[in-house]
């Protein structure tokens, strides 16, 4: 991966712009959204994970919160307390008129920044109100977004704990490199309680991989035409991954680009989840699990609640159910994984934790 320039924009600013300059849609547009049943299908993955793994008055720290589209979720899972961060300004404000819309009956604090660069907890000087923090009747807090070039100091209050962290199809940007990712993971486990969830949803790195092999190669005469300028792309009429580079890949910064019907087009990163599993262990956490959204879905659609959950939720709609290639899309391309927190002992002296460990560099 090349380089960038001192002028060029950052990773972390480049994925704000394009979530801050994706257009709102309001529920009419999203009905008529050709994978309208796909976005059902990803909705019902999440709320299973949060009914599942959510208790009564737990305390949720959601990373990557975006517009706020989980909020009715965690009201549903009777929490008591709620952090929702986002890079992206823009879906920061559209995640407050949500939750001033429809009060979930939580008190919430919505904060703007890139959770991969910056240390929790935040300073005062950032916060519009800092004394109404978690005040049931003043949740609408927000940061400026210059502070992200700060240097920060505490500021949530010394016995704030998170019972659960959710990270949902955002964990990926922080694996553009190690240093991110370490970012990443000391602001998910810096304030969570012993025993504390993980929960989360990532690129299904695997599957991904075995997939870009099996596209022919440039001189291949199996290769159409039109693909021979682009032999490191592939996916269906819904959605696209195209490579960079082709292998070997390392463990970060294997960048690839993700393009899905009317979402948003980004450069995305390969989790390799071997590496993930040991970074997170010198922070105290336990992955515990990782499968994909195929899996997930034959083993949870099995619970009656939960089969309901997907007619309810129109992912079955009118008899019809998802597309085969809408399946690709959502089940193959996507993973759960569920982690928690143990006694933290952090491993000292390792830098380089994945050899440290005796992870592999290539994927399985």
């Amino acid at each position: 991966m090349a380089s960038s320039s001192s002028s060029a924009p950052d990773s972390g600013s480049l994925v704000a712009g394009h979530y801050n300059d994706r257009p709102n849609v309001d529920v009419h547009q999203r009905e008529e959204s050709k994978i309208l049943r796909l976005k059902n299908f990803n909705n019902w993955t999440k709320s299973v994970l949060i009914a599942h793994y959510c208790k009564r008055d737990y305390s949720v720290l959601d990373m990557g919160c975006g517009k706020g589209g989980d909020i009715q979720k965690w009201g549903l899972a009777k929490i008591k307390e709620y952090v929702g961060a986002d890079i992206a300004d823009v879906s920061i404000k559209q995640a407050q008129e949500r939750y001033r819309d429809r009060p979930p009956g939580y008190p919430a604090t919505f904060l703007a920044l890139d959770c991969y660069s910056v240390r929790f907890p935040i300073p005062a000087q950032f916060i519009t109100h800092p004394q109404n923090i978690f005040h049931p009747m003043s949740p609408y807090i927000s940061l400026h977004s210059s502070f992200r070039q700060n240097s920060l100091a505490p500021l949530l209050p010394p016995n704030q704990t998170f019972d659960l962290v959710s990270m949902q199809f955002c964990l990926h940007y922080s694996f553009e490199t190690e240093a991110k990712a370490r970012q990443m993971l000391t602001n998910v486990t810096s304030n969570m309680v012993s025993g504390g969830w993980f929960i989360g949803t990532i690129p299904e790195a695997n599957w991904i991989v075995k997939r870009l092999r099996g596209v022919p190669r440039e001189g291949d005469p199996a290769l159409p035409e039109a693909e021979r300028t682009e032999p490191l792309k592939f996916g269906n009429s819904i959605y696209s991954i195209r490579f960079e580079q082709p292998e070997p890949f390392g463990k970060f910064g294997c960048k690839y680009w993700f393009h899905l019907e009317d979402a948003v087009d980004c450069p995305e990163y390969l989790v390799h989840f071997p590496t993930f599993q040991s970074l997170a262990s010198e922070y105290g956490l336990e992955l515990r699990l990782k499968t994909g959204f195929h899996e997930f879905y034959k083993t949870m659609a099995c619970e009656s609640e939960f089969a309901l959950l997907l007619k309810r939720m129109k992912v079955y709609d009118r008899g019809e159910s998802m597309s085969e290639e809408e399946w690709e899309a959502a089940g193959e391309c996507y993973a759960v994984f569920i982690g928690r927190s143990f006694l933290r002992t952090r491993v000292s002296g390792v830098k380089d934790s994945a050899r440290a460990f005796g992870v592999k560099d290539e994927f399985a």
